[in-house]
C-alpha cells in the first residue's frame, strides 16, 4: 500500500511537472517568437511545478469546496516554494537564476505579485482540472506500467539533474577563470616582463577558448534565464550574455 501511494505521488510530481514546464515554454517563446527550453534541466519538466502542484494537492484538496480559498492559499504556497527554491539554488551556486527586483510588489527579486496571482490561478487548474484528469490516467495504467514509469522518470531526472548541477558549476567556474586571466593580461607586471608579447598571446587565446565554451554553456543557460547573474562574477556574466546577443543578432542578418 505504501508504494502505490508513494507512485501515485510521484506520477502527481511528473505530470506537474512537464504542465509546468509546458505553460513556461509557451508564456516565454510567443513574445521572443523562437522556441525557448525554459528550466534548470534539460528535460520537459520544471521540478519547482511539481512540488508546487504536489503540495496543492496534498494541502488543498479538502478545501476543494471553496475556489477563493484555493486561490489565496495556492497563491502562498506556491510562492514559498519558488522563494525557497530561489534561496537554495542561490546557497548551492552562488548564482541567482531568476530575478524580479524589476517587477513591483516583489520580494527580494525571488517572488513578485504578477507570478503569485499566475500561481494562484494555476494551482486552481491543478486541482480542478489536472486532478481527476491524474487520476484517470493511472486508474488506466497497469500495476507494473505505474512501477516502471515511475522509476524510469525517477533515474532519468536524477541524471538530468546531476548534468545540469555539473553544468551550472563548470559554468561559473570558467567564468571565474576568465575574470582572472583578464587580471592577468591587464596586470602592470606583466607588461614590463621580457616575454610580455609572448605571455599575453598565450593568455589571450586561453580567454578565446574560455569565452567559445562559455558561450556554448551559457547560450541554454540564458534563454532559460534572462536575469540569472551572480554577485561575484556579475561583470563576467554580463559579458557572455552580450556575445551571446550579439552573435544571435549576426546570425539574423545573415541572407
Amino acid at each position: 500500500m505504501t508504494q502505490i501511494i508513494i507512485e501515485t505521488y510521484f506520477w502527481y510530481f511528473i505530470v506537474f511537472s512537464m504542465v509546468g514546464y509546458v505553460c513556461e515554454v509557451i508564456y516565454c517563446s510567443i513574445p521572443a517568437k523562437r522556441f525557448i527550453n525554459r528550466g534548470f534541466l534539460q528535460g520537459p519538466y520544471l521540478p519547482v511545478y511539481g512540488f508546487g502542484g504536489l503540495a496543492v494537492h496534498l494541502l488543498l484538496l479538502p478545501i476543494a469546496h471553496a475556489p477563493l480559498l484555493v486561490f489565496l492559499l495556492g497563491m502562498l504556497i506556491t510562492s514559498v516554494i519558488e522563494y525557497s527554491a530561489g534561496f537554495l539554488l542561490e546557497i548551492l551556486f552562488h548564482t541567482r537564476l531568476w530575478d524580479y527586483s524589476g517587477h513591483r510588489f516583489h520580494i527580494r527579486g525571488r517572488v513578485c505579485l504578477k507570478n503569485s496571482l499566475l500561481f494562484g490561478l494555476l494551482a486552481m487548474a491543478s486541482l480542478y482540472l489536472l486532478h481527476p484528469m491524474i487520476e484517470r490516467l493511472l486508474g488506466n495504467l497497469s500495476p507494473l506500467l505505474r512501477t516502471l514509469g515511475a522509476f524510469g522518470m525517477l533515474v532519468l531526472m536524477a541524471i538530468d539533474t546531476t548534468a545540469s548541477a555539473f553544468r551550472l558549476i563548470t559554468f561559473t567556474e570558467r567564468l571565474g577563470q576568465l575574470r582572472r586571466l583578464k587580471v592577468l593580461v591587464e596586470s602592470p607586471l606583466q607588461r614590463i616582463s621580457q616575454n610580455h608579447d609572448t605571455v599575453k598571446e598565450r593568455l589571450e587565446m586561453e580567454m578565446a577558448r574560455l569565452r567559445e565554451q562559455l558561450h556554448r554553456t551559457g547560450r541554454r543557460l540564458f534563454d532559460a534565464f534572462p536575469s540569472m547573474r551572480s554577485p561575484e562574477l556579475d561583470r563576467q556574466f554580463r559579458l557572455v550574455k552580450e556575445m551571446i546577443e550579439e552573435r544571435r543578432a549576426k546570425r539574423k542578418k545573415r541572407p
